[in-house]
Order: structure tokens, then C-alpha cells, then sequence
């Protein structure tokens, strides 16, 4: 269910990073009031932390949050492979001269 939402925020932002993008869904998620059963439990399971710099951090409250933190960063990196994958499809090697 979660990794569904994610999914279908990746697919909405496909040319940006997967994993800056992991990070303002999660955020955004978490800022907002609940509105779905996925922000109920991301508010449960995880927690974000503001400076005065405007930099975040992310941390898990307990084993099952770190488990979930863990499959959304795998779930960014891998969507970033199948990008790059799709991108090197029809490429040969000479596309890719050096100079």
C-alpha cells in the first residue's frame, strides 16, 4: 500500500532523483494532516527533524519504521536502475565516445 503511493509519486516526478524525491514525499506525507491510511502510518512508524538551515532528517521511532525506511530508500534506488536501464536500451557503445 505505501509502496504503491511512492510509486505512483515516482511515476509523476520520473525526471528528477528517486531518492530527493523519497525525501519530500516522506516529508510532505508527514507535514500534511492525515488523509489516508498510508499517512496515518508513516506518522506512526517515522519521524522528521527540521534545523534552522532548512535541512532534514528522517528517523525511524521503532525496528518495523527503520524496515519501512529501508524498503522505500531500496524501492527509490532500485527505480532509479530501471531508469537508467531504460535510458541504455537501445544504446551502443558508440553513442558513448570519449573525446
Amino acid at each position: 500500500m505505501i509502496l504503491k503511493e511512492f510509486s505512483k509519486y515516482l511515476r509523476e516526478n520520473k525526471e528528477q532523483n528517486s531518492v530527493k524525491l523519497l525525501n519530500e514525499w516522506i516529508i510532505k506525507r508527514l507535514k500534511n494532516p492525515s488523509l489516508e491510511k498510508v499517512d496515518n502510518i508513516l506518522k506512526t512508524e517515522l519521524y522528521y527533524a527540521e534545523n534552522n538551515k532548512k535541512k532534514t532528517l528522517i528517523i525511524a521511532k521503532s525496528e518495523t519504521g527503520r524496515t519501512l525506511l529501508k524498503a522505500l530508500y531500496n524501492f527509490s534506488l532500485s527505480f532509479e536502475q530501471y531508469k537508467l536501464a531504460k535510458f541504455l536500451h537501445d544504446k551502443k557503445s558508440n553513442d558513448f565516445k570519449h573525446e
